[in-house]
C-alpha cells in the first residue's frame, strides 16, 4: 500500500475517533433545551445567573433548577407528557422603581382538571414555579380553568397570573 493511502486512513481513522470521543464527552445539559419566565410568558434560554430555569428534553420530565451542573435525568412513561408553569403576582407602578415585573407566589395548589374533574394537583416551589408529569390529554389548569393541551413524550409550558399589583 502506498504511503499516501496509508496517511489518508490514518487521518480519517483520527478524525472519526475525535468525532466519538467529542460526542460522548458532552454535558448532559448540552442536550436540554433551556427555558426562563421573564415575567409574562416562557422564553428560550439561559436566565441571569442563579435565576430559576426550566431544562427540557423530549421524553423526560422538565426539571427546575437553578445550575445547570445539578440537571437529574427522568424519563416519562409511554404516553405521558409534561406540565410546567409559575404562579405569579403580575405588579405595575411604583416610584423608586421602574414599572412592571412580577413575583413569584411559593407553595401555591395548582387543581388540573379534566372536564370540570379534578384529575390531578401540583404545588408550586419557592420560586412559583411548578411540574407535573400527565397523560397526553386536555386539561383545565388553575383556579382560572385556563386550558392546556399535554402531547406523548413533549413539554408543555403555562403561566398563571394570580393576582395583580398596582404600586403607587
Amino acid at each position: 500500500m502506498s504511503s499516501g493511502i496509508r496517511f489518508c486512513l490514518v487521518a480519517l481513522t483520527l478524525a472519526l475517533t475525535s468525532l466519538t470521543v467529542h460526542a460522548f464527552a458532552k454535558k448532559p445539559a448540552e442536550l436540554w433545551a433551556l427555558f426562563h419566565f421573564d415575567g409574562s410568558a416562557f422564553v428560550a434560554g439561559k436566565p441571569a445567573p442563579l435565576s430559576p430555569f426550566v431544562a427540557v428534553r423530549e421524553g423526560f420530565l422538565p426539571v427546575v433548577e437553578t445550575k445547570e451542573e445539578r440537571i437529574r435525568e427522568a424519563k416519562l412513561p409511554d404516553g405521558a407528557g409534561a406540565l410546567v408553569g409559575v404562579c405569579y403576582v403580575q405588579s405595575y407602578g411604583g416610584k423608586l422603581k421602574p414599572a412592571g415585573g412580577y413575583h413569584p407566589v411559593p407553595m401555591l395548589e395548582v387543581p388540573i382538571l379534566v372536564g370540570g374533574k379534578p384529575a390531578a394537583a401540583a404545588q408550586t416551589d419557592g420560586d412559583g414555579y411548578f411540574v407535573t408529569e400527565l397523560p397526553a390529554g386536555s386539561y383545565q389548569v388553575g383556579n382560572q380553568r385556563v386550558e392546556v393541551k399535554v402531547e406523548n413524550g413533549k413539554t408543555s409550558f403555562i403561566p398563571l397570573r394570580v393576582g395583580k399589583r398596582m404600586v403607587d
